[in-house]
């Protein structure tokens, strides 16, 4: 495996993406995740995940965090949510999916097996599912007043508070993704354990698990049970030993 820890492997990973998504015709996130999967990581966010661990220089604190009215644009892009966000506000958990999510469905008709492929924001998020498991839709224009963390791949160099910066922030929230949202009280935030149980009985039981491997818990971005067992996986490939001739007895 190369070495994912330098700016160069992330820079020909996207650089790959971009190639996928001109010739596949498909959205930037799974031409991500398709170029991720050539160097053997199940999605892009696998990968960041993999490559934060490993690089404790790419995890940068908000410089901001804690002060009053400095570097406005800068607080709000990278998450300063402790004096961006309202104290009264619910507990939010926030599932995303691909926003181009297809599911198959399947029927017999006369002794013969019939798929149907449905898209998911049509026939199913218009329909009311969000408000049938106890959700709602949330909207781009919600998610900018949020100050969500900003997804891995649009994270800015080190002091770029550029306009192009925060137009990518807002494509990266706006396109790619489709997003529902739980709330609770406040007095009873969500927990990693019970946000991934409340979605396994909720969603994951009516149409599997076609939700991406991350959360938002309360505006910060968590791996769920799904990027918690691609982890592993890692972790059990990065543990096995090098081969080496001794091991065949030579």
């Amino acid at each position: 495996m190369p070495d994912i820890t330098t700016k160069t492997f992330l820079s020909n990973v996207k650089k790959s993406a971009k190639a996928i998504k001109k010739n596949d015709n498909i959205c930037h996130s799974k031409a991500l995740d398709r170029a991720a999967r050539k160097h053997g990581f199940d999605s892009y966010h696998a990968l960041i995940s993999r490559h934060k661990s490993v690089n404790n220089g790419s995890n940068i604190v908000n410089a901001n965090l804690g002060t009053d009215g400095v570097n406005d644009q800068y607080a709000k892009a990278q998450g300063n949510r402790g004096k961006q966000l309202n104290p009264n506000q619910k507990s939010s958990l926030i599932v995303v999916f691909n926003d181009d999510l297809k599911l198959s469905n399947y029927h017999y008709e006369d002794g013969k097996l019939i798929t149907v492929i449905e898209n998911f924001q049509t026939e199913y998020l218009d329909k009311g599912f969000a408000e049938e498991i106890g959700a709602r839709q949330v909207s781009f224009k919600d998610l900018k007043h949020r100050y969500l963390e900003v997804p891995d791949y649009l994270e800015a160099p080190d002091g770029e508070l550029s306009e192009d910066f925060l137009r990518r922030c807002e494509w990266g929230w706006n396109w790619g993704y489709t997003y529902i949202e739980f709330l609770r009280n406040k007095d009873n935030p969500w927990s990693i354990e019970d946000e991934n149980q409340l979605v396994i009985k909720r969603i994951e039981s009516k149409i599997g698990q076609n939700y991406r491997e991350f959360f938002y818990l309360d505006g910060k971005q968590i791996d769920n049970h799904i990027g918690v067992e691609m982890s592993r996986r890692l972790d059990l490939i990065d543990a096995e030993p090098e081969y080496h001739p001794a091991i065949d007895g030579y």
